[in-house]
Order: structure tokens, then C-alpha cells, then sequence
């Protein structure tokens, strides 16, 4: 089985097809593997795909040349959401058929409309480039659209809206894959100068919303709204009426985790967002975070990240 297959849509965006595939084949160099054995890069036919600028994508497969995959990406298309999915409704199935064999599908920018269609994405959370949001809504009423989101994780299916945060996406999909150390210099190497709007904290948590216990998810949205602030669990059981006991108890029936644990995993997502960012002080992410003793928040950085903040994201070469 290959580690990951790249969809290249047709008509395709070149550039979200090749930043794809460029950072996939770093990752594998970091990780220490050979590209050319891990990495497909997929047309409808294996021919090289055009994009809208004139320039031919060069694939490496067709769709019956992949059967499993660890990680799906769909590139973006251009143009007419419409005429692209009736060009590529072939993809469909096969979209399908890997999701539903465990495989974890990442679909930037308007590649989100082709993760649509499969109706993988029905009840559940995704975002899209902006302009195409209306559009969307128009054919998919049944997939939850936030366009105000960079990125979700619908339970491994995440969208991305447009480039900087499919940069993100692309990085959190393949740490996920290779690790973490290979996710920090990817990030040191390829994020550098990126002034991100977003935050890419609630990544890691969307897909533990899908439990159906409404109080837990209002819980963990109070969590989100909160973090800025030293909330313990047990302020979160007062504001909902429920025992630390009933609380706790409920939460890892519904998330599969602690609700203390959650909170400190939700904190140092988050602060990894903020460290990745230059112009803020170790001290000022620790109080942006809920901290208020900043050796403590150094203490489980490093216990969680195996790094201390002030050397997260720095490049090893």
C-alpha cells in the first residue's frame, strides 16, 4: 500500500496540485523513505492533467492504479463547479471506495466540492474557497458548511479553503503520517513568513464532536470560547450543572477522553498555532493559552511536544 495518492482534478489549479506534491515528497525525505515507493501523484486517466493556465500537471497513475492509500488529497479545480463534476464523476466511487477502506481524505480549496459529492461529507462539518460557499450550500444542504473555517476535520475527512490554509492541512495530514518532528520542520521550512488570520487549534478536535451527547459538545465549545481564561473542568461542570464526577464521566463516554486531558491537549493546540506565528513571547502564548505560571505551561509543552516552546517550529538541518 502507498502512503499517499494526490488527486489532480481536471481542470486542474497547478500550483495546489504541485504544492501538494512538493511538500509530500519533502516529508518523505525528511522521514527518511523514498518518494517514488510512497507518493502517487493520480489523473482520471493517468495523461497529464491541463489546468486553466495552460500548463499540463504530470500525473504518475490513473485511478485503477491505486486501491488502498494511508492519505488522500484532492487538489483544487478551476472554473465551473458544475462541468468539474461531471468531468471528474468517475473519481467519485473511487474517493469513496478509499474513504470507506480507511483511508484519511484531505480536500483542498474547491477540491472539497468532489468530497461533497461523494456524500461522505453529509451531517457533517466542511469548509470551502469563499467565492463557491453559496454554491456549495445550492448542491450539498445536507453537508454542515462553515466557509468562516480555514480548516475541519469531519472524523477524517478534512477540507481546507484556500491556499495558506491547505499549507497547514497538507503539514497536520503528514505529521500525522510521519510524525511530528517532520511536521516541525516542514513547518519551519515552508511556513516561514506566513501570517496566518486563523487559528488551526479546533484540527485536531472536530472529529471528536460527532458523539450525538449535546451538553459534551456544548462543553467543548465553552472549552474553545474559554481558553483564554484559567478554566478548570470544574468551572465547565458548574456552568452546566453536572458534578465533576457526571461530567467527567460523560465526556470520555462521548470524546474517549478526559475532560482534563482534552482541555490541556486544546490549550498546547493552540498555543502551537500562536508559536508558529513570530511577534509573541513564550510568556504572552502561555497567558493567550490559560496559563497563568508560564513554567508550568513550558513544562507540558514539552512533556506533550518533546520540545520547550521557545524551540518549537525551529528547523533541524
Amino acid at each position: 500500500m502507498i502512503d499517499v495518492a494526490i488527486l489532480v482534478p481536471e481542470p486542474s489549479v497547478a500550483m495546489s496540485a504541485v504544492l501538494i506534491t512538493d511538500l509530500c515528497w519533502v516529508a518523505a525525505l525528511y522521514a527518511e523513505q523514498d518518494p517514488t515507493d510512497k507518493i502517487r501523484v493520480i489523473g482520471l486517466s493517468g495523461d497529464p492533467v491541463p489546468s486553466f493556465s495552460g500548463l499540463d500537471v504530470a500525473v504518475n497513475g490513473s485511478l485503477a492504479d491505486v486501491e488502498e492509500a494511508s492519505l488522500l488529497f484532492i487538489s483544487a479545480f478551476w472554473g465551473s463547479s458544475g462541468r468539474a463534476l461531471d468531468r471528474n464523476a468517475e473519481a467519485l466511487g473511487w474517493i469513496e471506495r478509499l474513504a470507506s477502506a480507511g483511508t484519511r481524505v484531505a480536500a483542498c480549496s474547491t477540491g472539497t466540492f468532489l468530497l461533497a459529492a461523494t456524500g461522505l461529507l453529509d451531517g457533517r462539518v466542511a469548509t470551502t474557497y469563499a467565492p463557491y460557499a453559496k454554491t456549495f450550500r445550492r448542491r450539498f444542504p445536507a453537508v454542515l458548511l462553515h466557509p468562516e473555517r480555514a480548516i475541519t476535520d469531519a472524523g477524517e475527512l478534512m477540507c481546507a479553503d484556500a491556499i495558506p490554509s491547505s499549507l497547514d492541512l497538507i503539514i497536520a495530514c503528514l505529521g500525522d503520517l510521519h510524525g511530528p518532528d517532520v511536521a516541525r520542520r516542514l513547518a519551519a521550512d515552508f511556513l516561514m513568513g506566513i501570517r496566518r488570520s486563523y487559528t488551526v487549534a479546533n484540527l485536531a478536535f472536530d472529529g471528536q464532536k460527532y458523539h450525538g451527547d449535546r451538553t459534551i459538545l456544548a462543553v467543548q465549545r465553552w472549552f474553545e470560547r474559554h481558553l483564554d481564561e484559567p478554566i478548570r473542568v470544574q468551572d465547565a461542570a458548574r456552568q452546566f450543572g453536572l458534578s465533576s464526577r457526571t461530567l467527567s464521566r460523560r465526556f470520555a463516554a462521548a470524546t474517549g477522553e478526559a475532560p482534563s486531558l482534552y482541555l490541556q491537549r486544546l490549550r498546547i493546540e493552540s498555543a502551537k498555532s500562536l508559536l508558529a506565528q513570530p511577534g509573541m513571547t513564550v510568556g504572552e502564548v502561555a497567558r493567550a493559552v490559560g496559563y497563568v505560571d508560564v513554567a508550568s505551561f513550558s513544562a507540558t509543552f514539552r512533556r506533550r511536544e518533546g520540545v520547550v516552546p521557545s524551540l518549537y517550529g525551529l528547523s533541524e538541518h
